[in-house]
């Protein structure tokens, strides 16, 4: 059994100005703030160089992360780490500017080309010191081993995984998630709640992340709809962070799994953000997921609402997807009929997860899922 976590982690209303206590315990004294447009356009990166100005450390902010990145973003995130002779890294942003950061810092330690550590275990020392600061609720790339990075040539996503990927410490503070959408908010957490829920699902999974998955799926089922009811309800917020950080945790030891492998192609071709397209396919993967785990898929339809059996599992899940508006029909979101053969080809590639599930998907149970949830 392996539990991996950063060494430092804060939570709470208003701990975003204790990163520059945090970096002092580090030991390090000039960050990079990684972030995207996005973040930089609402000032939380301005926010944090002037806390951590007066705590007399100097910094600089590179806002160059998009959206689905790839090596590209990681390459010139090195090269602006390098020039600048930084000793640390800030990750100020979602899962994207999280995983450019991550891989950045260990290839400006490790060197050589991204495309050699693509798969598990490969980076070999430490990176630079890295502390996300977590401004969405649900990646939970803030406290895991792991980066998600498009191939330069075939935009295909790899997986950059290990120790070193860990980061050093992580600041989640609610009240910064106050900026973000209604959408981009419902489909963040969603991807928590899924995680949570394959986590509790997963062949790898053990007593922590059990523990952690019992506590996430109630919170995050519970606190979503309150927050997009009232996006400035601060208590629904937190309430939401923290069962989307419990998710996390649970997520990063224990893996993902067949949800997953479904999502990653409908977000590499059509561009379905990363979390939305996990919940189109949730239910209906669900419903083929459950029976390899009876007892725990009647716990998750209890922890959820009002289930009792197996069965109940997927219809949990669509009635929470209902609940934040959100219908699970693939043709809605642009899907071509005619693509679903090749979605699920491509699905067949994320091994990873694909075995880290309790049944066995093959290529025609992955096309059937596509097919149930496309019209």
């Amino acid at each position: 059994m392996r539990f991996r976590v950063p060494q430092t982690l804060l939570f709470g209303r208003g701990q975003l100005a204790e990163v520059p206590a945090v970096l002092v315990e580090l030991g390090v004294e000039k960050p990079l703030i990684v972030t995207d447009p996005g973040v930089a356009a609402v000032g939380l990166p301005e926010r944090l160089q002037q806390s951590l100005a007066e705590a007399g450390l100097a910094s600089a902010v590179w806002d160059g992360v998009e959206p689905d990145p790839g090596e590209e973003h990681a390459d010139a995130c090195r090269g602006e780490l390098l020039a600048g002779a930084y000793d640390s890294v800030i990750a100020l942003g979602g899962g994207s500017v999280i995983d450019v950061a991550k891989v950045a810092a260990v290839l400006a330690t490790n060197g050589g080309a991204l495309a050699s550590y693509f798969g598990f275990d490969r980076v070999r020392r430490q990176g630079l010191p890295l502390l996300t600061v977590p401004t969405i609720s649900g990646s939970g790339a803030e406290v895991s081993s792991h980066a998600v990075i498009r191939e330069r040539v075939t935009r295909k996503k790899e997986v950059v995984s290990g120790t070193y990927l860990v980061p050093r410490a992580a600041v989640v503070d609610p009240a910064i998630t106050r900026s973000l959408p209604p959408t981009q908010t419902a489909w963040s957490a969603l991807d928590g709640f899924i995680h949570a829920v394959e986590a509790f699902l997963a062949r790898r999974s053990n007593p922590f992340t059990d523990a952690f998955a019992r506590m996430a799926v109630p919170a995050i089922a519970r606190a979503l709809p309150r927050v997009l009811a009232d996006g400035a309800d601060l208590t629904a917020r937190e309430d939401l962070s923290l069962g989307c950080l419990y998710a996390g945790l649970a997520m990063a030891n224990a893996n993902a799994g067949a949800i997953h492998a479904l999502g990653y192609p409908l977000t590499g071709r059509y561009g379905i953000p990363h979390g939305l397209a996990n919940a189109l396919v949730a239910a209906a993967a669900l419903e083929r997921i459950g029976p390899g785990r009876p007892e725990r898929a009647a716990e998750l339809a209890r922890l959820i609402g009002n289930g009792n059996g197996v069965a109940d599992l997927a219809h949990e899940v669509r009635q929470l997807l209902t609940a934040v508006q959100i219908e699970d029909r693939l043709s809605s979101w642009g899907v071509q009929e005619d693509d679903l053969p090749s979605l699920a080809e491509a699905a067949t590639h994320f091994r990873p997860v694909l075995e880290n599930t309790p049944v066995l998907f093959a290529e025609a149970d992955l096309l059937s899922i596509y097919r149930a949830v496309w019209a």
